[in-house]
């Protein structure tokens, strides 16, 4: 049920950003510069994800266990910090490049220009993060079965 949920919220997305045209790096910059040709299109999609966020965090606020199942992952002790320097790495990469992860993997799809190199680089940042953190050891998370 986990799958089937996590496959329709990923297909609702993506054809959500086909569709409003969000993979296009002139609506990052079109948000991002109010002095000039300004598009609060990208911001109404940030606006509206916080929203249903917010919905479903009040639903189920409380719950001991995940709504579909499984086991909730607790944060660990000092991961706030890591979490705010995480997003505003992630913030600046966006904000240099136009795209983020997934708006690039369908511009890639689309052929447009940029998207590779920006998910390679993403790749590469995750290779050197896990290089750094784990001391020269590739650890490889999430493959196990029954997840």
């Amino acid at each position: 049920m986990i799958r089937l949920a996590a496959l329709f919220c990923g297909l609702l997305c993506g054809a959500g950003l086909i569709i409003s045209g969000l993979f296009q790096p002139a609506l990052l910059q079109g948000l991002a510069n109010p002095a000039g040709a300004w598009d609060i299109t990208l911001g109404l999609g940030i606006v509206s994800a916080f929203g249903v966020a917010a919905v479903i965090l009040g639903l189920t606020r409380g719950r001991s266990r995940p709504l579909l199942g499984g086991e909730a992952e607790p944060i660990a002790e000092g991961q706030t910090g890591k979490a705010v320097v995480g997003g505003v790495l992630f913030g600046l990469g966006w904000g240099l490049a136009g795209f983020f992860p997934l708006a690039a993997l369908v511009a890639l799809g689309m052929f447009a220009p940029g998207a590779g190199l920006f998910l390679a680089s993403v790749i590469g940042g995750m290779l050197v993060h896990d290089l750094v953190a784990n001391r020269g050891r590739f650890r490889i998370e999430g493959l196990r079965s029954g997840g």
